[in-house]
């Protein structure tokens, strides 16, 4: 006499599990032989589905470099939305500073004389230092902004060609 391995496997001695077991032995045998569904027992249908499922060849493994090729992809697609993103915001700096030097332009005969007013008040000679101290200023932090901006600066991020 044939015994299967559940029969002395304690977990069987349950009336609920072993039931289980069976409809699972019965879906896969019924899988294995073609029979036809049938729809008065759902729990049979659902363990025949995973049965052919599980007898299914796998799917076709993920082709070598895929992520390569993902994220090549993507890096091109953000470079184009990118450049013309780069191209809106410089075209809208230049207009504001377009703005801003006209309006400053416009009410310089306002804050001109007191702007020059204090200066009136310095030694002979000191407008020119501090000219010279605002332009050394301005040429050095200017010199870094335009540095970063084009990556010539040590440390500033890259920007592919």
């Amino acid at each position: 006499m044939n015994r299967n391995r559940h029969d002395t496997d304690p977990r069987f001695d349950d009336p609920a599990v072993a039931r289980e077991w069976a409809l699972q032995e019965r879906a896969r045998e019924h899988e294995r032989l073609g029979a036809p569904m049938s729809e008065g027992d759902p729990r049979l249908g659902q363990y025949r589905l995973l049965s052919r499922a599980l007898r299914a060849p796998p799917m076709e493994p993920v082709p070598y470099g895929f992520a390569e090729q993902v994220a090549r992809r993507a890096a091109a697609a953000a470079d184009g939305s990118d450049q013309v993103e780069r191209w809106l915001q410089q075209l809208l700096l230049f207009g504001l500073i377009a703005a801003g030097v006209g309006a400053a332009l416009g009410s310089a005969p306002t804050w001109w004389p007191a702007l020059l007013a204090p200066l009136r008040l310095l030694p002979a000679g000191g407008a020119s230092w501090l000219a010279l101290a605002g332009a050394c200023c301005l040429a050095t932090w200017g010199w870094s902004g335009i540095a970063r901006a084009i990556g010539l600066e040590p440390g500033a991020p890259t920007r592919p060609a």
